[in-house]
């Protein structure tokens, strides 16, 4: 429903500093993290749980970014081999994390992978999209080994826990649309989506979804499958209006404020995008203020605070 400001999730959050830079003290404990949360307008807690991902890694480029560094195939006996992620520490931190959460009055949203993201990033995405044409058997095996570790998480963990929120990290567009074509895409991931999500439906917990890039090809699909929200809209490859025009009604949108431009912009510029941003998402309804991805340490702490004060006071 429309509402007489902006609700604030910051999906990803990578300042390290900005925490102790804030509360004036080390954030350590779940009490502190949720004052620090309370201080920044954030009504949540997170928690995450092992699930089975075939892995993926990254390096330092020689200008000091980072990306994913490609494994290539990885044999299906391999991951076949591995025992499943020991569910019992992470239920009980899940606990107290819940603890905590319902005795501040906050949500608790949950992180789990998706079978897109987590095999592409892993393998590679040219090896990807050649397994695709010359294995489609390898790639739809490999995508339900995934799906059914995350099942299992959801059904032994998240529902139990009460969980409010579950985020599918599903990666899987750029800038010019799907990663794959559509038609197959939808092969590969449709079906067996659903069946990782009939559990939370059925449980009533929301269940959202993550992507960078252009997401025309993969907004009707979220919404056939049941998704609350989708956070990213990335500003450098959506427009934030024309998206909340098209599927504004069907699906709550998050994000869309570039972390490049919290990068370089001035605070006075970050303001005022800001309530750009904010006046176009929050038209009737359905819009989470955040970045369209993690901001980093690279963001100058004024940058980001700056942002934070107008979306906690539009």
């Amino acid at each position: 429903e429309p509402t007489a400001g902006v609700p604030f999730w910051e999906v990803w959050f990578g300042i390290a500093g900005l925490a102790e830079y804030v509360m004036g003290r080390p954030v350590t404990d779940l009490a502190s993290q949720a004052a620090f949360g309370q201080q920044m307008g954030w009504e949540y807690l997170t928690l995450s749980v092992p699930c089975r991902q075939p892995g993926s890694a990254s390096a330092l480029a020689s200008d000091g970014t980072s990306h994913y560094v490609p494994r290539g195939r990885i044999p299906l006996e391999e991951l076949y081999a591995r025992p499943d992620p020991d569910l019992t520490e992470a239920i009980e931190k899940g606990q107290e994390i819940v603890r905590v959460a319902r005795a501040e009055g906050m949500a608790v949203i949950a992180y789990v992978p998706w079978c897109f993201h987590a095999g592409a990033t892993a393998i590679g995405l040219e090896q990807f999209a050649l397994l695709c044409y010359d294995e489609p058997e390898y790639v739809h095996a490999l995508f339900e080994w995934v799906e059914e570790g995350t099942r299992r998480a959801i059904r032994e963990a998240l529902i139990p826990l009460g969980v409010d929120v579950v985020l599918f990290d599903g990666d899987c567009a750029y800038r010019n649309g799907l990663m794959v074509n559509p038609r197959m895409f939808r092969e590969l991931v449709f079906n067996r989506t659903a069946k990782t999500v009939a559990p939370l439906r059925e449980a009533g917990v929301l269940y959202t979804f993550h992507s960078d890039g252009k997401a025309d090809d993969l907004l009707p699909i979220l919404i056939e499958l049941g998704f609350s929200g989708f956070h990213g809209v990335e500003a450098q490859a959506n427009d934030l209006a024309d998206i909340k025009r098209r599927f504004g009604r069907d699906i709550t949108l998050i994000g869309n404020m570039d972390v490049v431009f919290l990068t370089r912009a001035t605070v006075q510029e970050v303001r005022a995008q800001t309530a750009r941003m904010l006046a176009t998402g929050m038209e009737g309804g359905r819009y989470i203020a955040a970045c369209n991805t993690s901001p980093l340490d690279y963001i100058p702490y004024e940058n980001y605070l700056a942002m934070v004060d107008v979306i906690n006071h539009f």
